[in-house]
């Protein structure tokens, strides 16, 4: 009798042995050093924001992870889409049997990816009720009636009509989109890259709570999530079979060593995502010290402890880190609110306060002092790695010269009329900026140094600190002076940095507010314009026109240093896309690593 509870023990203990074999999941730990926003694509306008949704939802084609030059390939799509000799339709078929992640919005329905999917997901950044900062990039493409169906719901003050068919974005058939645009686009495909889909059950079952419900057919889905402070991405166990595969140049050691290592095997391969939102930067820092981090990018006040003199630190070199170096298409700008009544207009002492505050301001100072001299100075907005991008290019933009700054400022009427060492505006009214920031330690070093800066040319500086999410909703809306900001290219072309001088664009990636009919009629040739001399020539005229008006102060290209774990393998820093948590490996590192 005694038989059966002993053969009961037994198979539990050999299940509890079972399941403490069981490998725990591979997990990669990353940190922030800014919190998100929300991940419903349209209404992202923050780098952390789109690295999280780029994970989830998938575009019709994709960046290739290691080839550099870079190349588009497929990523939901079967084949390239397919361009008309004029570019102006082009047409691009799915592959077939792609699913969404399992989500109550579906009640219980394997939910396949359509092209209708995608032409709405377009359409949602045409929805005014949306305000999405991206708009203007998909407005760029001149999709046929969709600005059209936009302004019908601005002027009618109704909702965006949805259903009413527009002859530029339609859905041949459940596996074929076809867009057509105005006017030649030769670069649509850079666009396509970064235009994720969302199903239109999703958005209509969670309405405004949109943003915490992110539902798509990518590698990963959200877990867990508590605000500014930890962002969990599980494994989709929806996801299909996916193979690593890329095209690393053959000059490319490195590249083809990845490939050699992981050619074939199924994406992704962890299992779980943590993101930890550590905004200052000697936690992050000691966190990657323990071990706590696998990858961690060098906040600029410790570069020079991790590269000291441009070269791994033997203390970390020696426990088999390694270091990635990139010149990023990635900058740092301050931009004066071109509609506010102190800093803004267009008249020539308005420009003269401008140009004042940009010469006065001692850039190389910030690179050596908190950036570790890792970046470059900035002589114009467009980024490195970018078309219209000239190494050799030299302005005002680039300059420092307190000296010329003063001589600004008397000329056009900034003077101390009353002996307490500020300037006052032309009229004898107080003159004080008011620059926004945030509230951590690194942020409040640039503020030392600016309002040193300031100070030396007579201008009295204040600042008002804030978390990054409420400065960016307070930019949107026009209510900030002034706010340094970091902006970082999605696609190659060096439109990705004009749009934050065209006019449509203002209350978007506009942050100034800048509108100046001739800088919008270059960037509106450079849309339609194939590259070569007589683009790269209107590029050039498009930044005299940035530094003659002074809207931001550019102030550095970035050189950005990650830093990857021994037992992190297979990591390449992105230059144009935000995704790579699936094209990594955690694996035991010689005498026992870390997992």
């Amino acid at each position: 009798m005694m038989l059966r509870p002993i053969l009961a023990s037994l198979v539990l203990f050999a299940l509890v042995l079972g399941a403490s074999a069981a490998p725990p999941p591979k997990t990669l730990h990353v940190a922030f050093d800014a919190a998100e926003t929300g991940f419903d694509p349209p209404r992202i306008g923050d780098l952390y924001s789109a690295r999280i949704a780029a994970h989830i939802f998938e575009s019709l084609v994709q960046y290739d992870h290691l080839a550099r030059p870079l190349k588009i390939k497929p990523l939901t799509a079967a084949a390239m889409p397919e361009a008309s000799a004029d570019h102006r339709t082009w047409t691009v078929r799915l592959t077939p049997g792609i699913y969404f992640a399992d989500d109550p919005a579906f009640k219980g329905i394997k939910r396949e990816l359509v092209a209708q999917d995608y032409a709405y997901s377009i359409e949602r950044y045409a929805d005014p009720a949306l305000k999405s900062p991206l708009w203007n990039g998909v407005e760029d493409l001149g999709i046929r009636g969709l600005a059209a169906l936009r302004s019908r719901a601005v002027e009618g003050k109704r909702p965006f009509e949805y259903e009413r068919p527009i002859e530029g974005l339609r859905a041949l058939d459940r596996y074929t989109l076809q867009v057509r645009v105005d006017a030649p686009r030769p670069r649509l495909l850079e666009t396509l890259a970064g235009l994720p889909a969302v199903a239109r059950e999703v958005v209509e079952a969670y309405g405004e709570a949109i943003g915490e419900h992110p539902v798509g057919t990518g590698p990963f889905k959200l877990g867990a999530w508590r605000r500014s402070s930890l962002i969990v991405l599980d494994r989709n166990p929806d996801f299909r079979a996916v193979a690593y595969d890329a095209e690393p140049a053959s000059d490319d050691a490195e590249g083809r060593a990845w490939l050699a290592h992981f050619k074939g095997r199924r994406l992704p391969m962890i299992d779980r995502v943590e993101i930890a939102i550590i905004e200052e930067s000697q936690p992050m820092w000691l966190s990657f010290l323990d071990g706590k981090l696998d990858q961690l990018t060098v906040p600029g006040d410790f570069a020079s402890l991790a590269m000291p003199a441009g070269r791994l630190a033997p203390y970390i070199d020696k426990r088999g880190i390694r270091a990635h170096v990139t010149l990023t298409p990635g900058v740092s700008y301050m931009y004066f609110n071109m509609e506010h009544p102190l800093v803004g207009g267009y008249s020539a002492e308005k420009i003269a306060l401008r140009r004042a505050v940009a010469l006065g301001m001692d850039v190389r100072r910030q690179i050596d002092l908190l950036r570790g001299g890792q970046a470059l100075v900035a002589q114009s907005p467009i980024a490195a790695q970018l078309s219209g991008y000239d190494p050799a290019f030299r302005s005002e933009m680039g300059e420092y010269d307190p000296a010329k700054a003063k001589a600004l400022l008397d000329t056009y009427g900034y003077l101390d009329r009353n002996g307490d060492g500020w300037r006052e505006l032309p009229d004898g009214k107080p003159l004080v900026l008011e620059v926004a920031s945030e509230t951590d330690q690194l942020s409040r070093r640039y503020d030392e140094l600016m309002r040193r800066d300031m100070d030396a040319i007579g201008l009295r500086v204040v600042f008002r600190p804030a978390q990054w999410p409420e400065n960016a909703k307070a930019a949107r809306a026009g209510k900030l002076m002034m706010w340094l900001l970091g902006y970082y290219a999605a696609a190659p072309d060096g439109l990705q940095a004009l749009v934050r001088l065209y006019g449509p664009a203002s209350g978007g990636l506009n942050a100034s507010r800048f509108r100046l009919a001739a800088m919008d009629a270059l960037y509106e040739r450079l849309l339609a314009l194939p590259d070569g001399p007589e683009r790269m020539a209107l590029f050039d005229e498009a930044k005299r026109l940035a530094v003659a008006y002074m809207p931001e102060k550019t102030l550095v290209h970035r050189i950005t240093t990650d830093l990857t774990q021994p037992w992190l393998v297979g990591y390449r820093r992105p230059l144009f896309w935000s995704y790579w948590y699936h094209m990594v490996d955690i694996e035991h590192a010689p005498g026992g690593g870390r997992r």
